[in-house]
């Protein structure tokens, strides 16, 4: 499937994932901006600490990975179904 038919199919979808993708970017930025990332080894901490602002880094990225790749997808022309009846 096109991105142009995924848009004309559902455009509420397309227009949510990218909004999605947008978001998670830039929570992401602003996790990783939000902690002190020296701090990651010290072993006394109180309140968030830059370990689990690192996880946290960790899974949105993953997650935008995952939109991206559905978006590549979504892009993606080949393999389309075979007709059906086959005609040999």
């Amino acid at each position: 499937m096109s991105l142009r038919t995924a848009l004309q199919n559902s455009r509420v979808l397309t227009f949510a994932i990218t909004a999605a993708v947008l978001w998670l970017l830039l929570t992401t930025l602003q996790v990783a901006a939000s902690f002190d990332w020296l701090s990651a080894s010290a072993s006394d901490f109180v309140g968030q600490n830059a370990l689990g602002g690192i996880l946290g880094v960790l899974v949105m990225l993953v997650l935008v990975g995952a939109l991206f790749t559905l978006y590549s997808e979504l892009s993606e022309s080949e393999p389309a179904p075979q007709s059906w009846p086959p005609s040999e």
